[in-house]
């Protein structure tokens, strides 16, 4: 593999096996989603590495304009075989790397992003291009694991190891809790909310079912509104709205 775009296309080459062993993580973040949205409207919606549109998809509303954009165009495929009818004319499907995506300036009311920061070339580039896609008042919600949370960093070290010995070249991008919050700021965007908890210790699914794995964790780290025992968490997902729209507009120029 020459670049880090066609080393995550192999991560994803085989769509159904990653969506059946992570099914019970992606219920576990469409459950936040859609907890930290409600009941608001949002005119037009961005899904960054959508997947199978999962957490997206339950969001479409009469006049939701939905852009479902993944690299993996197997995953997409999928997505577009979940679309519900009364919907199909709403959505919208790009395969592409996000980076590289023609998607227009303040354009979105939401923009979703999880499961993708671990992934790109830089978190940082990705963060303002999101911001300079959103409209006035629109919201980000993005998903990392927080490197500098003991726990995950012991995933983090685990996951060098094993590639180590398995002659992965592909290592995923370590962010900090605190550093992300701070980067968002730098673009006019202020956390509002977040749900922390973690993934089961590897292995642990050969041995549970997606939906028992799916049960302990929510009994452990309860919902959205009740998010108990969060200081253990280092998976977190996180709401950020844009308060500031200068910051925007000169995060822009200076990405440009």
């Amino acid at each position: 593999m020459n670049n880090r775009i066609d080393q995550v296309k192999s991560f994803f080459i085989q769509p159904e096996r990653y969506l059946l062993r992570s099914d019970y993580n992606i219920r576990i973040r469409a459950e936040v989603v859609k907890g930290f949205v409600r009941d608001n409207f949002f005119g037009s919606i961005l899904d960054i590495g959508c997947g199978n549109g999962a957490i997206s998809l339950p969001l479409l509303r009469q006049h939701t304009q939905l852009t479902l954009l993944d690299i993996s165009s197997n995953m997409l495929s999928i997505a577009r075989s979940h679309i519900p009818a009364e919907f199909s004319d709403n959505v919208k499907m790009v395969n592409e790397d996000f980076m590289r995506a023609e998607l227009g300036f303040r354009s979105y009311d939401l923009i979703l992003c999880l499961g993708v920061l671990a992934h790109v070339d830089s978190p940082a580039d990705v963060i303002t291009k999101m911001a300079s896609l959103l409209k006035p008042n629109g919201s980000i919600i993005v998903q990392n694991s927080d490197s500098q949370h003991p726990i995950g960093y012991l995933i983090h070290r685990y996951s060098i190891l094993r590639n180590n010995l398995l002659s992965i070249p592909y290592t995923m991008n370590r962010l900090g809790s605190a550093k992300l919050v701070e980067m968002f700021g730098h673009h006019g965007l202020k956390l509002t909310a977040v749900y922390r908890y973690n993934l089961p210790v590897p292995g642990m699914a050969r041995f549970f079912s997606g939906d028992s794995l799916y049960k302990f964790i929510k009994n452990v780290y309860g919902t959205y509104a009740n998010n108990h025992h969060s200081w253990l968490g280092s998976e977190c997902i996180y709401y950020f709205k844009l308060i500031d729209t200068n910051s925007v507009s000169a995060g822009r120029l200076h990405h440009q």
